[in-house]
């Protein structure tokens, strides 16, 4: 399905019924279609996935910021009446799901961050990077599919990774890296009490543990699990794994969200 903003028609796929609904969007390049086979191992959840601008079938005329990234999950979020749902992102994903949840903190029950790439990058940082990209795309995104998954071999996997990040144009994939220099300093990130799961691979080349480690101190309630033998999109080389992570999470939220609070 597509979803209209002003600028842009945002495509999302849903899947399934059930008490809880995990609303998830990717990171960088990575679609939608990220999460799907990770979907299939949460068959009693609702699944929504979202091509965020600049990927997937997704199209816009307007730019492509985090903040305006936020307002699209919102409006997708709005649009599927929702209601009270978990927030799912990986990598670069989660700068775009941490600013949705400062601007409507209490639209969603609880969020998942994986392999969260969500600090600011000083400008210039990555030219080497872009250049790579503008030199020779497929060769790039080769390179940077096997720092993502150096915990298999699998041809296939890379395949369809790359399948997959090749249809976001060269210029869209230099935007969105661009977009994370506009980010706000790291300390000035608000101190959010959004019950949070992260998720981050021992083995992560992309993005270290370390960001996520100091991720955790700013965020309250969290819980930090750190993945042993796994790289950045864990989701994609363990997703059985992942779901029943993010299940036993959900399952804590129902509860929290079913207990009457204490009149002091």
């Amino acid at each position: 399905m597509f979803i209209s903003r002003p600028d842009a028609e945002l495509h999302a796929l849903s899947f399934g019924q059930g008490p809880l609904t995990l609303l998830a969007v990717g990171g960088w390049t990575g679609s939608g279609e990220i999460w799907l086979d990770l979907f299939g191992h949460l068959p009693h959840w609702r699944c929504v996935a979202i091509d965020h601008r600049g990927t997937g079938a997704t199209t816009q005329r307007g730019p492509i910021t985090v903040d305006v990234m936020a307002d699209d999950l919102l409006a997708v979020a709005d649009a599927l009446q929702l209601g009270h749902c978990v927030l799912a992102a990986e990598s670069a994903g989660a700068a775009v799901a941490l600013r949705a949840v400062q601007k409507a903190p209490g639209r969603f029950l609880g969020q998942v961050l994986v392999g969260p790439a969500w600090q600011r990058v000083e400008p210039g940082a990555q030219d080497g990077f872009v250049a790579q990209l503008r030199r020779d795309y497929p060769a790039a995104l080769r390179a940077f599919i096997d720092n993502c998954l150096p915990e298999t071999p699998s041809t296939s996997l890379r395949r369809w990774g790359l399948q997959m990040l090749m249809r976001a144009d060269v210029e869209d994939a230099v935007a969105l890296l661009q977009a994370r220099t506009q980010l706000p300093p790291d300390d000035t990130l608000p101190r959010l009490d959004l019950p949070t799961l992260l998720l981050h691979g021992a083995q992560d080349r992309i993005v270290p543990l370390a960001a996520s480690r100091q991720l955790a101190l700013r965020l309250a309630p969290c819980e930090l699990q750190e993945l042993p033998g796994l790289g950045h999109v864990p989701i994609v080389t363990a997703p059985a794994d992942m779901a029943a992570r993010i299940d036993v999470f959900g399952q804590r939220l129902s509860v929290l969200a079913a207990t009457p609070r204490r009149r002091p």
